[in-house]
């Protein structure tokens, strides 16, 4: 079996239909045959070309259909089909010459696109962790696990700090909600958190992350309990029980901090066995709350969050709020650990606000045309430099710079 090396082989994506699609890499077979023309090398080529556009296609594709009329006749009816694959490993299994055809079949790795894989923009975006509520905290009283409103996005802090796209900061003492239960319920009809704009301001963050447990209670038990399997003479004769399932679910909030509209809701749920005695002081996030099944399972689901904030921060532009302006020298609210450099530039967007028919505000963004070098990074603010004076152009306390 031979293995081929390809170089920056990667088929690009348009989503418009999906066609089908995957949730992580797995291997494929494949065949793709070509014409033998002047060339063998060149239909053997063409052949694998055939065979990985297979490959690609099983892990995702879109179509594009493009119709254009002129009176009443077709003038042009374009139909583009593309795949959202990305190719890691191609071993071939079998290829040659067949009735005029060159013929190769293939196994292939294919892991679909990322959401955003083409963005070039490497600028680590400020994010603030809120507090997470707690939305029955009785429940939380089986182990003692009171502290989860704290320590479980304090987790999601230092896990989020450890990628290269965010700059988590710690506002676990913060709660953004005086009720749980009924999260997030300070929002506007527009799905906007007037609290999540406040914590971004204060903290010079650009998202709010914010979440609620909403249950912590053992799950609901389907008929008869099994006994457990210990070897005692009592789980022998039935008079022993299996440990009880707990439940796990949670709900998270991504918040735009400029104008407080909602960017991502998901909710997360999972259950194990709690296995330690009812009266045990546990804790959430101790040593023994992870050894226990349950733990195992609410850590997998940690994991799955950090993975959604990560990938919906990373599409997302860097922005940073303007600060001051004196002539041509601007004051930008960024830190050094976001990784702007001087040099780089950024371009300038003026806010402001207008209303739609119902008279419902909305942020708006006005592109200024107007690009700023970076000249200073200090450890809590950058300097940036314009060719023009920005007063001559009004810019202003809280316009912005932004990195596409």
């Amino acid at each position: 079996m031979k293995r081929l090396k390809l170089t920056g082989l990667a088929l690009g994506a348009l989503i418009v239909v999906n066609l089908a699609s995957v949730s992580q890499a797995r291997t494929v077979e494949v065949s793709g045959q070509a014409v033998i023309g002047q060339s063998v090398n060149q239909a053997r080529e063409e052949a694998l070309k055939d065979a990985l556009r297979q490959a690609s296609l099983q892990a995702g594709a879109s179509i594009r259909s493009t119709q254009m009329l002129t009176g009443n006749e077709m003038d042009q009816d374009e139909i583009q089909l593309r795949s959202q694959a990305r190719i890691r490993n191609v071993d071939v299994i079998e290829e040659g010459e067949y009735q005029g055809l060159y013929e190769v079949s293939l196994k292939v790795d294919v892991e679909p696109e990322a959401m955003c894989a083409a963005t070039e923009q490497h600028y680590r975006k400020a994010i603030a962790i809120a507090g997470f509520g707690l939305a029955r905290p009785m429940q939380a009283t089986l182990g003692q696990l009171q502290n989860i409103e704290q320590d479980l996005p304090r987790l999601l802090v230092n896990q989020l700090n450890r990628g290269r796209f965010i700059q988590a900061l710690d506002a676990t003492r913060i709660s953004l909600y005086q009720d749980p239960r009924r999260a997030p319920s300070l929002e506007t009809s527009q799905q906007r958190l007037t609290t999540s704009v406040a914590l971004a301001t204060q903290l010079g963050a650009q998202y709010v992350v914010s979440g609620v447990v909403r249950e912590l209670g053992e799950a609901q038990s389907q008929g008869r309990v099994a006994p457990a399997a210990n070897g005692s003479w009592a789980a022998l004769v039935g008079l022993e029980k299996a440990p009880p399932q707990r439940e796990f679910v949670a709900e998270l909030f991504i918040h735009d901090g400029l104008s407080g509209a909602m960017l991502f809701q998901r909710s997360y749920e999972t259950k194990g066995a709690w296995t330690p005695k009812p009266n045990a002081m546990i804790g959430f996030g101790t040593p023994a709350f992870w050894q226990t099944p349950y733990g195992g399972q609410v850590d997998n689901l940690m994991a799955a969050m950090v993975e959604d904030i990560g990938e919906v921060i990373r599409c997302q532009p860097f922005m940073a709020r303007i600060v001051a302006s004196r002539g041509n020298r601007l004051h930008i609210e960024a830190s050094a650990a976001a990784g702007l450099r001087p040099g780089d530039k950024l371009q300038v967007y003026r806010t402001g606000t207008f209303y739609n028919l119902d008279l419902e505000p909305r942020t708006e963004l006005t592109d200024m045309a107007t690009e700023v070098v970076v000249k200073q990074v200090q450890p809590q603010f950058v300097i940036a430099e314009m060719s023009a004076d920005a007063g001559s152009l009004a810019i202003q306390r809280d316009d912005l710079v932004i990195a596409w």
